[in-house]
């Protein structure tokens, strides 16, 4: 019993420093940086005639828009959780968490948190796939699942995109 209460321990902390420490910021930084980087290497393919490598550029670009699109979100989620009384001063009775402003701003910033840690998951995925797909394009390792994938997700970003802007 004390072996698995030990390991499940290791386990939780191990995935706790993963996503909040500096392997997290890591891959929050490269998900910031997957667009311009993408744009770049686009940018240098093309006019020395390297058509071949521009797909893989492009998926970087649609995947950096994506990591971007779950930046703006989880950071919305973050500074509404956190400042919520001063973002949404308006009757609590109706509110999550209400009808007391201590409820509603505890229900709100409870629920920021598995958003965050989403967040850095989600921008992990994606910049996986991104160098998954710059691998491929250059020939050192094919995986025949990235291509079809960043597609889907960058179209799916889109959509996603799309609909939360007609709903503002």
């Amino acid at each position: 019993m004390e072996i698995r209460q030990q390991s499940h321990r290791r386990s939780a902390r191990s995935f706790v420093s993963t996503t909040l420490g500096r392997p997290g910021q890591s891959w929050v930084r490269r998900g910031i940086t997957l667009l311009p980087v993408s744009a770049a290497r686009f940018m240098r393919t093309v006019p020395r005639g390297r058509f071949a490598d521009a797909p893989a550029a492009l998926l970087g670009m649609g995947l950096g828009l994506v990591a971007w699109f779950i930046i703006l979100i989880s950071t919305q989620a973050a500074v509404n959780g956190a400042l919520y009384p001063l973002l949404d001063a308006h009757d609590y009775q109706t509110s999550w968490g209400g009808p007391t402003l201590a409820g509603a701003w505890a229900a709100h910033a409870a629920l920021a948190v598995p958003i965050l840690v989403a967040a850095v998951w989600l921008l992990r995925g994606l910049v996986a796939l991104g160098s998954y797909d710059q691998e491929s394009s250059t020939g050192a390792r094919s995986h025949w699942w990235s291509r079809p994938l960043a597609i889907l997700l960058a179209v799916a970003g889109a959509v996603l995109f799309v609909g939360w802007i007609n709903q503002l």
